[in-house]
C-alpha cells in the first residue's frame, strides 16, 4: 500500500461513495479505528486475506478517482486558503481547478 493511512482517510472523506460497502468499511476501520488486519477480519465477518484484499482494492480506487477528478486536492487547497482569510488564493485556486477540468 502506497499511500500512508491519512492520506487514504483524506481520499475517503471525498470518495467514500465510490467504494463497495466492504471497501469502505476494511479502509474506515484500518485508517480511522487503527485496527488491524485480524480485528477488521473479526468485525466483518471475512477473512484477513478478504479484508487485505478489500483495503487494497479500495486504495486502488481512492487513487484511481483522485488521479482523475482532483477533488481531494482542491478541497484541500480551498480550505488551506479559506483559514488562512486569503481570498485572493481562494480565487485562484478555483479558476485554476474549473481551467483545468
Amino acid at each position: 500500500m502506497a499511500l500512508s493511512k491519512l492520506e487514504i482517510s483524506q481520499l475517503l472523506g471525498t470518495y467514500s461513495a465510490l467504494l463497495t460497502d466492504k471497501q469502505r468499511a476494511a479502509l474506515n476501520l484500518y485508517c480511522d479505528c487503527d485496527c488491524s488486519l485480524s480485528e477488521i477480519a473479526d468485525e466483518l465477518g471475512i477473512s484477513r486475506q478478504g479484508v487485505r484484499d478489500a483495503i487494497v482494492k479500495g486504495e486502488k480506487t481512492l487513487t484511481r478517482f483522485e488521479e482523475a477528478l482532483h477533488l481531494s486536492k482542491f478541497t484541500t487547497a480551498c480550505a488551506k486558503a479559506l483559514a488562512e482569510n486569503d481570498m485572493q488564493a481562494v480565487v485562484t485556486t478555483v479558476n485554476n481547478f474549473v481551467v483545468k477540468e
